[in-house]
């Protein structure tokens, strides 16, 4: 259900139980001739009760005002008759009694829920406000950290050089040099030269 309806709904539930229940009590032969009563008293200071309560909380809404009418046609319908002048001259007091609660209530209550609703608004802002900040100083973090190194593999950087045998880092020799070398050796060490 929409947010805007959702905020009619206890009142329209007020307002049908009034308007449905009250005129049971008069049905009765001893409590007929008292109707009157419900209809031009209890029924407007029902819509003007309802209406100053709902603009106290939520401001002037002139649909709200359309809500006693609405729900006096049933009433009108089980109650009344049907469709006749005095009942839809009734229709049109309490459209009026709507509208005049909703100016009650923005006369009496209106000041309390501006200041309210400012408190709010400002208490927004101030988040927004906070949250921005928060957001700057998270930017200026990053861009105050140096970007890492690119990674590079293990094997670009290992220096198989230096691990390297001292064999590994000998020139190649041919292999008469070699066999030469060995006889030099030999000879050298047994004191002859072949």
């Amino acid at each position: 259900m929409n947010n805007s309806l959702k905020k009619y709904v206890p009142y329209v539930a007020i307002i049908f139980a009034i308007y449905i229940l009250v005129p049971l009590i008069f049905l009765s032969e001893s409590m007929k001739n008292f109707s009157p009563v419900a209809y031009y008293f209890v029924f407007p200071a029902t819509a003007i009760i309802c209406s100053a309560f709902y603009c106290s909380k939520n401001g002037l809404d002139f649909l709200f005002s359309l809500i006693a009418p609405i729900m006096y046609l049933p009433s009108m319908i089980i109650y009344n008759g049907g469709f006749k002048t005095t009942n839809l001259i009734l229709l049109i007091s309490y459209l009026i009694a709507g509208i005049f609660g909703l100016f009650i209530g923005d006369v009496v209550f209106g000041d309390k829920r501006r200041q309210r609703e400012q408190e709010e608004k400002a208490e927004a802002e101030e988040k927004m406000l906070e949250a921005k900040r928060r957001d700057e100083a998270e930017i200026e973090r990053m861009a105050k950290k140096e970007t890492p190194p690119a990674e590079t593999s293990d094997d670009d950087e290992f220096d198989y050089g230096e691990y390297a045998s001292d064999i590994d880092k000998t020139p190649i020799k041919s292999t008469e040099q070699e066999i030469d070398d060995i006889l030099g050796e030999f000879g050298s060490s047994s004191g002859r030269k072949i």
